[in-house]
């Protein structure tokens, strides 16, 4: 079998150093036009190429070397405008977990906006993989989701790569995920406000944050209300929520608690004159309790950052057993939540009814 030209066989040619070669190569300014220019003659006359797999691990190798960080983490995002998912305090709190795990096991993240303007997810497979990139973390896609596009697909080539998903919404390919459940958080915020007293509970949710999660939260209600001492009540799923839909709806139904994830919540009640947790008693089911607009709110944290955490764990097992591509067998991880009872649900006395 005929050997393959080699570095060395070009600088043997030419009679310089195997450096001198490889700097060339890689265009390095360091090395004069004219000497690059030799070196890429001979290079074709010998027939050489480059290894792809050497070249990657290398270009690792001198990244490690350069950047005290380590090695970098891909972190793809999407949305109209970079950073656009920085406004939501849970995915806000997903990246910071994600950062935290990654340097603990001497990584870290990196971000990469895949509706940059001229990126395609042909360009971004490949820029990927030049930088040496070993795993990628794909940020949740909720913000694709409308009336009319009830998929998501992304078309990366990530059979070089261990890949693990955070959220529901990607529907192409079936990657392992991390995601919060939504479901037992829900009982559990049942459970806790018919413990406080409350039997007539509604649930109001918009149509958008209904299928994000694919309707765990309003199944987990429903499954609730079918199988314990409560009220039956239809829940409130609309495109859209505003003060009046509530205000409404909670006099209508004559509810004494509601249940629902939106930060708008307590607006809502000030704006139809309801007290909130004198009147009717409110439990968000995506508590942010750093947020001015959540004081005083109860409901549930749902532990955001070690679902980065979990995410940059379940990549780095993919990692270290050379896990890459599409799985087989996919896994969900799912973090609980915890309740938070913060004054909007007080307790109220039994009166049988």
């Amino acid at each position: 079998m005929k050997k393959r030209p080699s570095i060395q066989d070009i600088a043997d040619r030419l009679g310089v150093c195997k450096m001198t070669v490889s700097l060339a190569l890689r265009k390095n300014p360091k090395i004069s036009k004219a000497t690059r220019e030799k070196v890429e003659a001979v290079a074709e006359e010998l027939g050489y190429r480059k290894n792809p797999e050497l070249s990657r691990f290398m270009s690792a190798i001198r990244r490690k070397a350069t950047d005290e960080r380590g090695l970098p983490l891909a972190y793809i995002t999407t949305g109209k405008v970079r950073g656009e998912w920085r406004r939501s305090a849970t995915e806000r709190q997903y990246w910071e977990g994600a950062q935290q795990q990654a340097e603990a096991y001497g990584f870290y993240i990196m971000e990469f906006w895949l509706d940059e303007p001229g990126m395609s997810e042909k360009r971004l497979s490949q820029i990927l993989w030049s930088r040496g990139i070993q795993g990628v973390i794909l940020h949740p896609f909720s913000g694709s989701i409308t009336d009319r596009t009830r998929e998501i697909v992304i078309e990366l080539n990530l059979s070089r790569f261990a890949t693990v998903t955070m959220g529901d919404m990607l529907t192409r390919p079936v990657l392992n995920r991390v995601v919060h459940d939504h479901y037992t958080s829900t009982l559990e915020a049942m459970d806790a406000l018919v413990q406080l007293g409350y039997k007539r509970i509604g649930f109001c949710m918009t149509k958008h944050m209904d299928r994000i999660v694919k309707h765990r939260w309003q199944a987990a209600y429903r499954i609730y209300c079918a199988n314990n001492p409560v009220n039956r009540i239809e829940p409130l799923i609309r495109h859209d929520l505003n003060a009046s839909h509530i205000g409404e709806w909670c006099q209508k139904k004559k509810l004494d608690a509601v249940i629902s994830a939106d930060i708008r919540m307590a607006s809502f009640f000030e704006q139809v004159g309801i007290k909130m947790g004198d009147e009717v008693a409110y439990a968000d089911l995506d508590l942010d309790r750093n947020h001015e607009n959540y004081h005083g709110v109860s409901g549930i944290d749902q532990n955001s950052r070690a679902v980065g955490n979990v995410a940059v764990d379940a990549l780095m097992s993919g990692i270290q057993r050379n896990e890459c591509g599409v799985p087989q067998s996919p896994l969900t991880i799912q973090v609980e939540g915890s309740w938070h009872d913060r004054g909007s649900t007080p307790s109220v006395k039994m009166d049988g009814a």
